[in-house]
């Protein structure tokens, strides 16, 4: 029973939800390259911008799922796995 106690403080902490700087950054990157794509629409560079708007968009929707979802067993300390090798 000695490494319950590592499990249930790791298991209690609610902190933070995980996902939410992939939501932040994510959103940041879409925001920003969407406005700077739009405004760069003369040009012909603005395709490659729209990329990068969809891959912030990806992200900030894999930060809302896991924001949504909440902690895995990913987010382990030892990886993954648990301490005892479980």
């Amino acid at each position: 029973m000695k490494g319950t106690g590592m499990q249930e403080n790791q298991a209690g902490k609610s902190g933070h939800r995980p996902g939410l700087w992939l939501m932040v950054v994510g959103g940041l990157l879409a925001v920003g390259f969407a406005i700077y794509a739009v405004l760069a629409a003369p040009d012909s560079t603005s395709g490659p911008l729209w990329i990068v708007v969809g891959w912030g968009a990806l992200v900030f929707l894999y930060g809302l799922y896991r924001m949504i979802r909440g902690r895995s067993s990913i987010d382990h300390r030892a990886g993954g796995t648990d301490a005892n090798g479980m």
